[in-house]
């Protein structure tokens, strides 16, 4: 798009300096043109590596442009010559080069699919939706006292809704990590940002996917992600999946994510809703170009880009389900409305409780998820698939909204940051109005949809007892899950002011261990955190120091070294 936009931009200054020229003819119009589009070009290559000085980069183009303008003046007329040659050439040439990227991309997706072997008939389709940074006690479904679910809710009541639900990390990448392979991040490694993790089959150490593992039983496989950051098939997760829609091919966003684009976006996007351009920009029908995708944003990537909305998902997993009806689908979507800057987009009627809080703001963005949730599959039941789909409905983590002096995720494992929703609807296979109280970890929904498959000993993810669990909710006959956070320098501001006063990954890896009573917290410098979830859920009291809490502690770190192979802190030896 790049190329694209530029084109434009260099447009729209040669049609300037023709105005320019006809009302002053004297002015060296062609030469002036080669100053100009010769300056902005440069400036564009030297500023794609952000690593020059903001000073150096328009001074070094400056000269650039100074020099091939004094070129022009000495060879105008063999340069006019070489443009009239070349012109149309290089138009081809980048015609030629998208059609081969999006018509190869195409084909081989066609390709991969037409290879796939027989489904068995009456397979059901399979549907993820992971609502990222959604903790479960702002579900109304898990006794929240407003109503921001109500379709979620529904899904509930027709299936299996597991109370405590824990996430393997207290951000995307690594959640999503687990969410594809069924393991935790100790064992599938993607514990931090690293480059080039989506090349080839060491993505995730070589694991077997979900998705690869239902291409073998003959399903189409698809992802959708609004999270283009973290969940992405470039940082290692694109495995399984035949097609991956983790970019956004809007015009507002590829504007907004080229050089000058974020130029504009900084001038003119930021500015209050009082503003005249922000009024502007909307009455013209552009309001969806203010609608700021915060995930990602700032010095990593630039100018922030344009949220993807979970309307856009939906229309792009509708269109892909509906390409091929005769083959059984698995779509795993990301909507990221419950992510700051929370709340729905701004044409979204707002909630009568919504006075603007960033708790208001974020219950608001859950109520626009909702909503599309129930667009989505009631656009499902009008193609006739709802009663044949295995629907779940999760979180990747959840959101500190101010607990424990943090204000987002991330930055630590408690409560409020790995108790996500779990949710799973299959009409006619799982009992109706299920609740399972015991703590399980999300690790599980791979092998949790194998079972309602109906495969039996499978050996490609670790099993857990999903009829069992139907059976008795109350059973706990599965392992207790663990919660990772690997040290990182991605930790926000708003939440590294907390540093020495809570522990937090800046300084050191943590690892969390959830019982059917207890949660253990451990940072590998500042030791462990106890608390006795059941009754104080808000994880005000740490219980470690106490006599009781020594002994749990004691025992569950064991387990914890156990479990993943690692030793105990030094400071928890000596203890």
């Amino acid at each position: 798009m790049s190329p694209l936009v530029d084109t434009c931009v260099f447009l729209l200054v040669a049609f300037g300096t023709w105005l320019v020229w006809h009302l002053v003819p004297r002015v060296p119009a062609l030469r002036q043109l080669a100053f100009l589009l010769s300056f902005l070009a440069v400036y564009d290559w030297l500023s794609v590596t952000n690593r020059l000085d903001w000073r150096a980069s328009p001074l070094l183009a400056l000269g650039v442009a100074i020099a091939f303008s004094r070129w022009m003046r000495k060879n105008e007329a063999r340069a006019i010559g070489f443009w009239r040659r070349s012109w149309r050439w290089l138009v081809a040439a980048f015609l030629v080069t998208f059609a081969a990227i999006q018509g190869g991309k195409w084909l081989h997706e066609r390709v991969l699919e037409a290879r796939l072997p027989p489904a068995a008939p009456g397979s059901p389709n399979v549907l993820v939706i992971v609502i990222d940074t959604l903790r479960a006690d702002h579900v109304s479904a898990y006794g929240y006292s407003r109503p921001t679910s109500p379709r979620i809710d529904h899904l509930a009541a027709q299936g299996i809704l597991f109370e405590n639900a824990i996430a393997p990390c207290s951000w995307s990448l690594p959640s999503h990590g687990s969410l594809v392979t069924g393991r935790y991040p100790f064992e599938h490694g993607l514990t931090n940002v690293q480059p080039w993790l989506g090349l080839g089959k060491n993505s995730l150490n070589g694991l077997p996917t979900l998705g690869e593992a239902l291409q073998q039983r003959g399903y189409r496989t698809a992802a959708f992600s609004a999270n283009r950051i973290y969940f992405t098939s470039n940082v290692g997760l694109g495995r399984g999946f035949l097609h991956f829609e983790d970019y956004f091919f809007s015009v507002g966003d590829s504007l907004i994510r080229t050089l000058y684009g974020k130029k504009l976006a900084r001038l003119y996007f930021n500015r209050s809703e009082k503003s005249k351009v922000t009024r502007a920009l909307r009455a013209v029908g552009l309001g969806a170009w203010l609608d700021k995708d915060s995930e990602g944003s700032g010095t990593y990537s630039g100018a922030f880009g344009i949220r993807k909305r979970a309307s856009d998902v939906n229309h792009e997993v509708l269109r892909w389900i509906e390409r091929d009806p005769n083959r059984p689908f698995f779509a795993f979507l990301n909507y990221l409305d419950v992510h700051y800057e929370y709340g729905g987009p701004w044409d979204y009627p707002k909630p009568g409780w919504d006075r603007g809080t960033p708790v208001d703001e974020y219950d608001a963005g859950l109520v626009y998820a909702d909503d599309y949730i129930g667009r989505l599959l009631l656009q499902l039941k009008q193609l006739g698939i709802i009663q044949n789909t295995i629907v779940i409905i999760t979180s990747d983590h959840g959101e500190s909204l101010g607990d424990h002096g943090l204000k987002f995720h991330g930055a630590s494992l408690y409560w409020e940051l790995i108790h996500v929703p779990l949710i799973i609807s299959y009409p006619g296979h799982v009992p109706e109005g299920t609740k399972v109280s015991e703590p399980m970890s999300i690790t599980a929904i791979p092998a949790m949809i194998f079972d309602l498959l109906g495969v039996k000993n499978q050996q490609v993810f670790p099993t857990f007892p999903l009829s069992a669990a139907m059976t008795n909710p109350t059973s706990g006959n599965w392992p207790d899950p663990l919660s990772e956070l690997a040290q990182t320098d991605i930790i926000v501001p708003q939440d590294r002011v907390v540093q020495g006063k809570v522990p937090i990954a800046t300084d050191g890896d943590m690892e969390a261990l959830v019982t059917s009573r207890w949660h253990l917290i451990v940072h590998s410098r500042q030791g462990a955190q106890l608390y006795d979830w059941r009754t104080d859920p808000a994880e005000l009291h740490d219980l470690a120091q106490t006599p009781e809490g020594r002994a749990v502690a004691a025992e569950l770190l064991s387990e914890l070294q156990t479990r993943t192979g690692r030793s105990l802190p030094e400071n928890q030896k000596r203890k």
